[in-house]
């Protein structure tokens, strides 16, 4: 399946690809709109890029010169190095991306109690058995929602080509993951040293939250301002979790990129076709 229609080029380097391709065929200017009805001043301008062309010029042009408008326009998806581990399949990439941000949702409302829990946890608050049966509970279910959601991360960096994403999304899948299994084994035991693994887990999901932001401030020529707010909102809320101090406004801020999250999914299934 490809990722149709989603990074079409746009001018001027899209008049500079159609004066590559003319050239690379032999056809001057005059040549090129014989065969395509449209007049010479037109194809000046899309190759300077001063007009962006509907497609069906583009395809006409194309068609000319002897290539195949999906070959040169479409972007396919970037089989990426975490696919076989994530279970990612290529073909089905939209039914994926449309469960991620069911995960989401399901995600964002564990959260709230997932944070209550933690924080009867951290005050020394003795659970009874039911308690630790719902917070065990609520870790595992909250995991795999974090898996199937933050695997949308990876298929869009494979639609982008942003490694960075494709990267710090799997990292941040394995660190949530690994973080539940020890907040799950202190209810039981290695109390003792509950607060350097606390310490730990903030500044290593802070740096890796600082990195994903990142990766998706870069990401302005295809989302354009929301990829900006969305990356700085990250960014911040990882420098907040880098502090330490700051954590618990890092906590509040990602109610609001776990929002903003789903949205960024959102607007990508809304221009698969």
């Amino acid at each position: 399946m490809e990722f149709k229609k989603l990074h079409i080029m746009k001018q001027p380097e899209l008049g500079k690809k159609i004066l590559e391709l003319r050239k690379q065929k032999g056809f001057t200017q005059e040549e090129l709109v014989e065969q395509c009805n449209i007049n010479v001043r037109t194809i000046q301008r899309i190759e300077s890029g001063e007009v962006s062309p509907r497609s069906y010029t583009i395809k006409a042009i194309l068609e000319v010169l002897g290539f195949n408008y999906d070959e040169i326009f479409e972007e396919k998806y970037q089989t990426g190095k975490f696919d076989k581990l994530l279970g990612i399949n290529p073909n089905n990439l939209k039914s994926q991306l449309n469960i991620a941000l069911i995960a989401g949702v399901i995600y964002f409302i564990l959260g709230f109690g997932e944070v209550a829990l933690e924080f009867m946890d951290v005050t020394n608050y003795e659970f009874s058995m039911l308690q630790k049966f719902t917070y065990i509970s609520i870790k595992i279910i909250a995991v795999i929602s974090f898996f199937l959601f933050f695997k949308g991360f990876v298929i869009i960096g494979g639609l982008f080509k942003n490694e960075t994403l494709q990267l710090v999304s799997f990292l941040l899948i394995v660190i949530i993951a690994l973080s539940s299994i020890f907040d799950i084994t202190l209810l039981f035991v290695l109390q003792e040293i509950e607060g350097v693994i606390g310490f730990s887990q903030l500044i290593t999901f802070g740096i890796l939250v600082l990195f994903f932001g990142i990766s998706i401030f870069k990401m302005k020529k295809e989302y354009g301002d929301f990829a900006s707010i969305f990356g700085i909102a990250e960014m911040i809320a990882g420098f907040c979790f880098l502090t330490i101090i700051l954590a618990p406004v890092g906590l509040f801020l990602l109610v609001i990129t776990e929002i903003l999250e789903m949205l960024f999914i959102y607007k990508t299934i809304s221009k698969l076709k």
